[in-house]
């Protein structure tokens, strides 16, 4: 078989030029650091990291997401902090407020200090996100969370916390909303002085037995001729007695007991539990301490007040602690979701790499085979080009 010179000289320039741009590829590749300049030069390695490169994405928003969760959960854990070091002064001052030697200029001090503790909590109850929107709104977008009047407070946010989603089939909740904080907070059945009370008697025990289910709240505790009457809320009496200072009796598995001498015709009122928001027990506080006028009498219904009032701070003060404990579960969700995504980001971002990625060294070596063989090339061709016959005559 004959190879005109012709031919071979085709074929010779065919190869320099594929050996140029297999030198070209090859610098491209060491220039970039990728090894497929183009999806045609690996179309199953491209697809694959095209469904990384959406897996990586997905990731990075569930960060971001984790993130913005994060940020409105930190907040309110400071909030609620600051709501707990609020409820632990007032109890002090109400405390100070029960003490003997009060007299009606101090009790308004401390009523002073209690209004004071009061306008914190509002403000930290109104606190606002990053976002401009109330911390405790839930998911209406408001600056203000909640709205003092003269017939109490009034919640402007909703009932519902946002969810968002932190990873596949996760999601969580980035807060509580200021209903579940700070209006639904449990109370234990209370004992309120009626307001014409002139005696000294004031509660100072209220026990139930985890077995008794009380009917016909609120009941109505009357003193009179050294006697007590327990009545329900229809006027049927449940229950009476011979009274004495400082001993208790038990009436439908509610136990009560007095301290001190009542008036006949003193009275109290025995509500039933339920659930009392965290300002008016503040409130109602606050006012005892008002109304308080240095009297025998004025002292026994303040006594009978800031024994609820007590109660309804340490409810209070126990509900906002577990709150914070439920928040400090979810930044421990977020943490744990934001390991797991690390982790996964770090695998695909290796696996990303061996599919792009060029092998430096290798490239290099390559390079350096494909400039010898481009170079035996174009020797090879200017040989050729200079055989002729003329030479050798």
């Amino acid at each position: 078989m004959r190879i005109s010179t012709q031919a071979f000289q085709t074929r010779t320039l065919e190869m320099i030029q594929q050996k140029t741009a297999e030198i070209a590829k090859t610098q491209q590749q060491i220039a970039s650091g990728e090894r497929m300049t183009r999806a045609g030069d690996d179309p199953a390695a491209a697809a694959r990291g095209v469904a990384l490169d959406s897996a990586l994405e997905q990731i990075t928003r569930y960060q971001s997401n984790i993130g913005q969760v994060r940020e409105r959960l930190t907040g309110e854990e400071a909030a609620l902090d600051e709501a707990t070091n609020v409820l632990n002064t007032v109890r002090e001052l109400t405390i100070q407020g029960g003490g003997a030697a009060i007299d009606a200029s101090t009790a308004r001090s401390l009523a002073e200090q209690v209004r004071a503790q009061l306008a914190d909590l509002y403000a930290i109850a109104n606190r606002q996100g990053a976002d401009g929107n109330a911390l405790f709104g839930g998911t209406r977008q408001t600056d203000q969370a909640f709205v003092a009047s003269s017939d109490g407070t009034t919640y402007l946010g909703d009932g519902q916390s946002r969810s968002v989603r932190i990873g596949p089939n996760q999601s969580l909740a980035d807060g509580h909303t200021g209903r579940e904080v700070f209006m639904q907070i449990p109370s234990s059945m209370a004992v309120t002085a009626a307001t014409g009370n002139s005696g000294n008697a004031s509660i100072s025990d209220i026990a139930v037995d985890a077995a008794a289910s009380p009917a016909a709240l609120p009941w109505r505790v009357s003193f009179s001729a050294g006697n007590w009457t327990v009545t329900d809320s229809g006027g049927t009496t449940l229950g009476d007695g011979a009274y004495t200072p400082g001993e208790s009796f038990t009436v439908d598995g509610v136990t009560l007991s007095f301290d001190e001498i009542p008036a006949d015709g003193d009275s109290f009122t025995v509500s039933p539990a339920g659930e009392q928001d965290v300002f008016t027990t503040l409130d109602q506080i606050a006012t005892a301490l008002e109304g308080f006028d240095g009297s025998s009498a004025s002292r026994a219904r303040l006594t009978t007040a800031l024994y609820g009032g007590l109660d309804n701070i340490e409810a209070a003060t126990e509900h906002v602690i577990d709150t914070r404990a439920s928040v400090g579960n979810r930044l421990q969700t977020l943490d744990r979701a934001e390991d797991a995504h690390e982790g996964v980001a770090v695998e695909l971002m290796s696996t990303l790499s061996d599919l792009r990625d060029v092998d430096i060294a290798e490239a290099a070596s390559r390079l350096s085979l494909q400039i010898t063989a481009l170079e035996a090339a174009q020797q090879t061709l200017v040989r050729m080009q200079g055989l002729s016959l003329f030479r050798l005559l």
